[in-house]
């Protein structure tokens, strides 16, 4: 089985299937709780990555972009999964005051796409995952353990 630090480095994924397959990987060395913070510019890969992420937990339900709800919470095989869409936060506050923890207790995984606005309310050991898109259209994706 491997660990998360097994991950660390950067992927090339050439087109939407090695994007949830890698997520769907990815999330199988998870430990039970860990927040992962996605970045990078409309359709580079966040919410495929995210939607594998789901896959690998064991999420049954259609994965969407929380876009409008900022959050959802589905349940896996043996813990949540928490995907928010920090984007219409405005601050570390906002952030704060949706009471993720009572909502979702541990253990769950939290994926964020966007979440540049409220990063200092992210845990110290969140894993930063940066998305772009190549010359060729494939997608880079940059783990940072």
């Amino acid at each position: 089985m491997s660990s998360i630090s097994d991950f660390s480095g950067t992927h090339i994924t050439r087109g939407r299937e090695e994007t949830v397959r890698l997520g769907e990987d990815f999330a199988r060395a998870l430990p039970p709780c860990a927040t992962l913070a996605l970045y990078g510019d409309l359709g580079s890969g966040k919410t495929t990555f995210a939607k594998g992420l789901a896959a690998g937990l064991g999420v049954e339900d259609t994965v969407k972009s929380p876009s409008f709800n900022i959050y959802c919470v589905y349940s896996g095989r043996d813990r949540a999964f928490v995907h928010m869409d920090a984007y219409r936060l405005q601050s570390p506050a906002a952030y704060d005051d949706l009471l993720i923890d009572e909502i979702a207790p541990d253990p769950k995984i939290l994926c964020v796409e966007w979440p540049e606005n409220v990063e200092p309310s992210l845990p110290a050991d969140t894993v930063k995952i940066f998305f772009s898109i190549l010359p060729d259209s494939s997608h880079m994706i940059d783990v940072k353990v």
